[in-house]
């Protein structure tokens, strides 16, 4: 499986379009995700889609599976029968959510279970300056969480606060 998405990061004409295309795509769905001038989380959905759509392109219809119950809690496509996570993320700030709560006893229970489980493709578009398309291996991922440790990976919120969800720290992407 590695093989065929790592067609994303060497093929010329992919890396151009996904250079083009990415940034403008990504750009509409900030203003579609728009409410009172802020984008809303519903943008990580939305750019989810676009980077499936890439997938389709790239590998066609049958290769990509997109119908994932909501229920999967990592899974969010398909690809030749193995499961990948999609993160994206504008800017370069905190780290990127692993899941949406603002339960703190939802947010405890994940940190205490949670362990990588799929491969993840992760998207970061910094406007006016650059960004990139990664992919990040179950093995490699399960490698970083057990070198740097689960409290190194996972970052909780801060207490009192509404950041709307688990982030990874910065330091495992």
């Amino acid at each position: 499986m590695d093989e065929n998405i790592l067609n994303l990061f060497s093929e010329s004409e992919i890396i151009r379009k996904i250079q083009v295309k990415l940034p403008k795509l990504f750009q509409i769905a900030e203003l579609e995700s728009q409410r009172a001038g802020r984008v809303g989380m519903e943008v990580g959905s939305i750019r989810e889609r676009v980077i499936v759509s890439l997938l389709i392109y790239k590998f066609g219809e049958e290769n990509v599976e997109t119908e994932i119950p909501i229920t999967e809690p990592e899974v969010d496509v398909k690809l030749f029968g193995n499961p990948i996570s999609i993160k994206t993320k504008s800017g370069s700030g905190s780290g990127v959510k692993l899941i949406w709560t603002v339960d703190a006893q939802n947010a405890l229970e994940f940190q205490n279970k949670y362990i990588p489980s799929c491969d993840m493709i992760y998207v970061q578009i910094i406007w006016g300056n650059s960004g990139g398309v990664f992919y990040f291996p179950l093995d490699v991922q399960l490698e970083v969480f057990n070198t740097i440790g689960r409290e190194n990976y996972i970052k909780l919120p801060s207490p009192g606060t509404n950041p709307r969800g688990v982030e990874m720290f910065s330091i495992a992407t």
